[in-house]
């Protein structure tokens, strides 16, 4: 048996699927329309209520994974593609197909 922590299941679910993906993490404490500010993918491409303020996100390519890691307001504050500034942070971690991490917004 293992046990996996967040980022090595980012890591594990991109190598296996071969796949770039992103893992972003909320506070529950935060407004929800607060939220879908700081990552507004929220609002058109989620479907279902996430899971204890969390979600791993994979993707087909590089672009598209830049794209919605530069849409999400994190701890550095407004991205080029989102210039929202209130209180809400939406931590962004990304890997690429490899299991290798890249960025993080912190």
């Amino acid at each position: 048996m293992k046990i996996l922590n967040k980022t090595e299941v980012l890591q594990q679910l991109c190598k296996t699927n071969k796949k770039y993906g992103m893992y972003i993490s909320f506070s529950e404490d935060e407004d929800w329309a607060e939220i879908e500010k700081a990552a507004p993918y929220l609002t058109k491409d989620c479907d279902q209520i996430l899971v204890d303020c969390e979600a791993w996100l994979l993707f087909d390519n590089g672009e598209e994974m830049h794209k919605y890691y530069d849409q999400t307001v994190g701890g550095d504050g407004p991205t080029k593609l989102n210039n929202y500034n209130g209180l809400a942070v939406v931590y962004a971690l990304t890997c690429n197909p490899h299991g290798q991490l890249e960025n993080e917004n912190t």
